[in-house]
């Protein structure tokens, strides 16, 4: 059951007991507000229990729009027959700024905001000392990955789309490397979205917008990018499919959704090579402990492929001490060893013993980063597939 205006819709889940709020809910008369308070009172009347009401794709509502919730309210609790729950988003400052006044109204009310605990390793990937490490990242695996994209299918003129773009820094390269008509980055760290348009405005890159946004409830139109990305994220989320339902749902069809994550079962090293497994399949317990998959890569392709997606297309990114400069590769390992060590290793309570074992294991590495006869390698899988078009 929907409920549609020219700026906005109102659409009915029976098997979530949810009516999602979707647009700019803007009522311009008081013959709209009755129709909408109407449909809210049709739906209230046919469930029992709770009802859920979702704004987490509403971008903007007005006094008239708040004055139909609050009708709503009153009507639910003069028939005092459901629990009514407010879901929120923090990406949206006005959901948490005029929500919570509905619960004044009745105490049957509940304010949730779905994204404040969005996923268990939040409160450090969302931190501005998190920025630094992505940046290195970048810089030794963007001279490989530009040519993977380039295989992939991204190229100039196409409207693109970057899903959990971290500080901005891909999307910017993208558009100078590949001259899309538009391109736009959504993250849902403030402190890294803040940070790429500050890039964005110092470059003078005009054909780019930044945005906070929910991955996994974006406000962003349905089959609206020839090409959307998804890199190094997919794997810190603990229901990475309802992001790539996303990804799926705002491609156009025949675009493509690409992929990209990490598999600490490629990173191997020469000599000492058991130390570096130890070490990284330590990480990778640790990360499991975060709500953090670090071997997800290899699992990319049964997951495109399990979405119904078409020409699922893959590739490895191989950073090793042989194709990348070694400096760049130790600040990157650097990065890692002070974040899983102490970032990580302070959030699990790891003790001096486990966390003095991972900096070993790390400066291991760094040792044959530095040595002429010494390798170790960095490695993750690139995949995509194309939206069907039927």
């Amino acid at each position: 059951m929907k409920f549609s205006h020219s700026t906005y819709t109102l659409s009915y889940d029976p098997l979530d007991q949810q009516i999602a709020f979707e647009g700019i809910f803007r009522p311009a008369s008081d013959k709209e507000v009755s129709e909408v308070f109407n449909y809210l009172v049709k739906i209230h009347d046919q469930v029992n229990g709770s009802l859920r009401l979702n704004f987490r794709r509403l971008r903007y509502i007005n006094a008239a729009g708040v004055k139909t919730l609050s009708l709503f309210v009153a009507y639910a609790r003069g028939r005092g027959a459901l629990k009514i729950k407010l879901i929120a988003s923090n990406v949206l400052a006005w959901s948490e700024r005029v929500l919570p006044n509905l619960c004044a109204i009745w105490d049957q009310v509940e304010f949730v905001v779905y994204d404040q605990n969005f996923y268990k390793s939040q409160g450090i990937i969302e931190d501005l000392d998190f920025i630094p490490l992505l940046r290195n990242q970048t810089r030794i695996l963007w001279p490989q990955e530009k040519e993977v994209l380039r295989r992939h299918g991204i190229s100039k003129g196409m409207r693109i789309a970057d899903i959990c773009c971290g500080c901005g820094d891909v999307p910017l390269l993208i558009c100078r490397e590949f001259q899309p008509g538009f391109m736009i980055g959504v993250d849902h760290s403030e402190v890294a979205v803040d940070y790429a348009r500050s890039l964005q405005g110092e470059f003078q890159v005009r054909n780019a917008e930044f945005q906070r946004g929910d991955a996994t409830a974006l406000m962003l139109n349905d089959d609206s990018f020839d090409f959307v990305l998804c890199r190094l994220s997919l794997q810190i989320f603990s229901q990475p499919e309802k992001i790539l339902q996303e990804l799926i749902r705002i491609t156009k069809p025949g675009g493509r959704i690409y992929t990209l994550c990490e598999d600490y079962d490629f990173i191997v090293g020469d000599p000492e090579g058991d130390v570096i497994r130890q070490t990284y399949e330590k990480a990778a317990i640790y990360g499991d402990q975060m709500g953090m998959d670090l071997r997800s890569g290899k699992k990319l392709f049964g997951m495109l492929t399990q979405a119904r997606l078409e020409d699922i297309r893959t590739d490895y990114i191989m950073v090793d001490t042989n194709n990348t400069e070694r400096s760049a590769f130790d600040q990157v390992i650097e990065s890692w060893r002070m974040f899983s060590a102490f970032t990580i290793g302070n959030s699990l309570g790891l003790s001096l013993d486990e966390q003095t074992t991972l900096l070993s294991g790390y400066d291991t590495q760094r040792r044959l980063i530095h040595s002429p006869y010494g390798y170790t390698t960095w490695g993750m899988v690139a995949c995509s597939g194309q939206k069907p078009v039927r």
